[in-house]
């Protein structure tokens, strides 16, 4: 051997114990994020009507167990960090007093073109709605509309020149009426248009967000 060789550096060997407790976490935290991946699908396409609230929960119960399973090999740093995350969204979106928790989970756009297609109220578990009620040119004096996202973003846009008076509420978040933003904790601002008429076409509108953006815009 010369002065220049460098004798070859080995792999130390990992036993089967060893190679299980670090390749364990990675697929209890893949197979429940499958899960709720999986949830999420067959609720988007219509095959099962479940809330987030049970998706998170049952994911959580999935991880608890396993670290139960799985305590005698040690602890398992990764998996407990996942699990109390879960477990946080969990109790948040239990314990949150809007019905978007009880909606879907996704992006969606609500394009309307009259007033009789207005729904009582539109819910967003998770993910970004939009309402588009700029091309509805058959208003009534007072129109509600009332949404909630559980935690994303919920963006109205208003036809322009529409009196309007909105209510809008941000658990934690931000709240932008038109030219006016406000971040923070408990935001709840409150806009009316100065030509507001009770006799005339208007927007009366009610509307959450748990965490997350709500916006009003006429753009």
């Amino acid at each position: 051997m010369t002065l220049t060789d460098k004798p070859e550096m080995q792999p130390e060997p990992v036993d089967k114990a060893t190679a299980r407790r670090r390749t364990a976490p990675q697929i209890i935290g893949g197979s429940v994020l499958l899960l709720i991946g999986l949830l999420w699908l067959l609720e988007r396409t219509g095959v099962l009507d479940v809330s987030v609230t049970a998706v998170l929960g049952l994911g959580t119960l999935v991880v608890g167990i396993s670290l139960m399973v799985l305590a005698r090999e040690g602890p398992h740093v990764g998996l407990i960090v996942f699990g109390t995350i879960l477990a946080l969204i969990t109790t948040l979106t239990a314990a949150a007093p809007f019905e978007g928790f009880q909606g879907g989970v996704g992006d969606r756009t609500i394009e309307l073109t009259s007033v009789g297609d207005i729904q009582p109220d539109y819910n967003l578990a998770m993910g970004k709605m939009v309402i588009d009620l700029s091309r509805i040119d058959d208003l009534e004096p007072e129109t509600a509309l009332t949404a909630s996202v559980g935690m994303g973003e919920l963006i109205v846009i208003v036809p322009t020149d529409t009196a309007v008076r909105v209510e809008a509420r941000a658990g934690a978040g931000q709240v932008v009426i038109f030219d006016k933003t406000t971040d923070g904790v408990g935001v709840d601002e409150t806009y009316q248009s100065s030509d507001l008429d009770p006799d005339s076409p208007s927007l009366n509108m009610d509307l959450d967000v748990f965490t997350g953006r709500v916006e009003v815009t006429d753009d």
